[in-house]
């Protein structure tokens, strides 16, 4: 095997370090990103306030028993409660069915939404103490999650832009609270970081982070607590990530301490797409270790193996055929372009 550090021209074929999984980087087609074409007009901001907008007009109805509001209701700038069409529903245990060859089981669970007040503040221009009050909600409705009996798994996302999935202008995130860990990709990762640890009895995503501040061509940015990266084998063009330089398996232990530096991580990594792709639609992702069905928290020697993240993977490309056929994404830049020309969009505030 060569020892290199530059690309195969053309096309290049990487692993993903803990899950395994395999991307295509088809660098001939980065000319065709990073300002080469040009971008759509930008959406124009949307004034704070819309009266047609559901998120908007929360102060008409009854604060619900066990949602969140921040600071308070009085003058609550973040508020977290049920999603008007719930993908999963509240009770109290897990009920299974079988159809014959099939099995199946009632949706328990939680489907949350969690909102800052203002309609147009958005991660890449809302105050930090906002955005640090939404991460805040976030932290403990998972916790609060985490803790109960019929939940598994929690999932966080945001769905930002129409073609990422936002069915309101108004930004918010989701929190699933789920009765199974889901396979495919979450299964992925923890098993693969499992693997990883068994093997080298050393937390993968720990050596990433060290592999990449010694290389230093995938670092978007970084402060005493949080590292961002463009990651080596992406499956989309200009995915980010942000990891916590310490290692923890769970979002929950975030602290009020650390919450200023993961604000600013998550800053950088908004207005860089922001500014240097025109605000395109994309996903965030927080990726944290499963909770067990006791009622408490798992027994965290459990899941030590893993390490809690955030990815935001932008949608600047539309899944074909191939990809659909073979689950083998295609990115159409380097990841070490991305990130080089994140560093100079963040250099120039």
């Amino acid at each position: 095997m060569i020892e290199s550090t530059k690309p195969f021209d053309g096309s290049e074929i990487r692993q993903d370090l803990i899950s395994g999984k395999w991307v295509i980087l088809a660098t001939q087609r980065a000319k065709r990103m990073h300002g080469t074409e040009t971008p759509e007009k930008k959406m124009d901001i949307p004034p704070a306030y819309v009266n047609k907008c559901p998120f908007c007009n929360l102060d008409k109805f009854p604060q619900e028993k066990d949602a969140l509001v921040l600071p308070n209701l009085a003058n609550w700038r973040v508020r977290s409660f049920q999603n008007k069409y719930p993908a999963l529903v509240k009770g109290d245990s897990i009920k299974e069915r079988k159809e014959g060859i099939y099995v199946a089981m009632e949706g328990t669970g939680f489907h949350e939404v969690v909102i800052t007040k203002d309609h147009n503040s958005y991660t890449y221009n809302a105050s930090d103490s906002d955005v640090m009050l939404h991460f805040k909600a976030l932290r403990d409705r998972y916790a609060y999650f985490a803790k109960l009996p019929t939940v598994n798994y929690v999932q966080i996302i945001e769905n930002h832009g129409k073609d990422g999935g936002a069915s309101l202008e108004h930004m918010h995130s989701q929190i699933f609270a789920l009765p199974i860990v889901p396979t495919d990709e979450v299964s992925d990762l923890l098993e693969g970081a499992e693997k990883y640890f068994t093997k080298n009895k050393r937390c993968g995503y720990c050596d990433i982070i060290e592999n990449e501040k010694k290389d230093k061509r995938r670092v978007v940015f970084e402060n005493d607590l949080f590292i961002v990266l463009s990651p080596f084998s992406p499956r989309v063009s200009s995915e980010q990530w942000i990891l916590p330089k310490e290692h923890h398996a769970g979002f929950e232990r975030l602290t009020d301490l650390e919450l200023p530096q993961l604000v600013e991580a998550v800053k950088v990594v908004a207005k860089g797409l922001n500014d240097g792709y025109n605000d395109p639609p994309y996903n965030m992702f927080l990726y944290s270790s499963p909770c067990d069905d006791t009622g408490s928290f798992y027994p965290r020697d459990k899941y030590s193996h893993f390490h809690w993240q955030i990815r935001y993977m932008p949608r600047m490309g539309k899944m074909a055929g191939f990809e659909m056929a073979t689950g083998l994404e295609i990115s159409a830049t380097l990841p070490e372009d991305d990130a080089e020309y994140l560093r100079s969009i963040i250099n120039k505030k």
